[in-house]
């Protein structure tokens, strides 16, 4: 099966759970795209996941195709909290929503009754665009808080030269809405190349990445200071696809 054939399914897969899984899903704004899904058990669960879908910041991806992920960690006793943001709009609404939506499940996990154990084991992670996202959101962060593990997953790290080589069909430059050269401040905002070192040392971040990935080429990972995990064999649709071989590697990245 394609790569783009094995996303359509897992958005079918997530689609249905959608109708037919009664989920526990809350608003953190009021826009019909800011809300977020929790999968799990808060009495039992060992570990709190925050789960950003990719997309390309495009529109037409939401987070259906995340929805099996979701189900499939809860499943091995994690609490997943699933988000959706405005794709719609351009920048700053990714980024602004990744970040109220964190805050808002933070600062909710009490009164869900998640229990003290999987509170303080707090594991952030996105795919692709939302690997970029969670590193942007990060780099925002200040050196005073909880410890937390950010795991990106074939994350998009470096916005300059996504629209230098006009990679992923000029995606990015569509999110940004314009070129580095005519508005750097936004770049300087949200690029997690340039933002890295920003990230504060409470933070335990290891990047997990396939070398087959055809969307996000590896290259991108391996020249980002930052521990990197390789996945030997496995494309972009491998992390987040609960039926990959690869699948595990992605739950024991995040999880220990």
């Amino acid at each position: 099966m394609r790569q783009d054939e094995r996303f359509a399914a897992l958005g079918d897969a997530g689609a249905d759970l959608g109708s037919k899984r009664a989920v526990f899903r809350c608003d953190y704004g009021t826009e019909s795209d800011q809300f977020l899904e929790v999968y799990g058990d808060p009495g039992t669960a060992s570990a709190t996941v925050i789960l950003v879908h990719g997309g390309y910041f495009r529109q037409r991806t939401d987070l259906a195709h995340a929805r099996p992920m979701a189900v499939t960690l809860a499943e091995a006793g994690v609490l997943c909290v699933l988000i959706e943001y405005r794709r719609a709009g351009g920048q700053p609404n990714c980024l602004d929503d990744v970040t109220a939506a964190i805050a808002f499940a933070n600062g909710s996990l009490s009164d869900w009754n998640v229990n003290a154990r999987a509170r303080n084991h707090l594991v952030v992670t996105g795919h692709s665009a939302g690997g970029c996202l969670v590193l942007a959101w990060a780099s925002h962060l200040g050196e005073d808080g909880p410890e937390f593990r950010l795991r990106p997953l074939a994350p998009i790290t470096d916005l300059f030269r996504e629209v230098e080589d006009g990679l992923g069909d000029g995606a990015v430059l569509g999110y940004m809405g314009a070129r580095p050269e005519e508005d750097l401040v936004t770049y300087l905002r949200e690029d997690p190349r340039s933002r890295v070192l920003l990230i504060p040392s409470r933070v335990d971040l290891r990047i997990l990445h396939g070398d087959r990935d055809q969307t996000v080429d590896i290259s991108f990972s391996r020249t980002f200071p930052a521990r990197l995990t390789i996945a030997e064999g496995a494309d972009h649709a491998d992390l987040v696809d609960p039926e990959s071989p690869y699948f595990p590697l992605t739950v024991d990245t995040l999880l220990r």
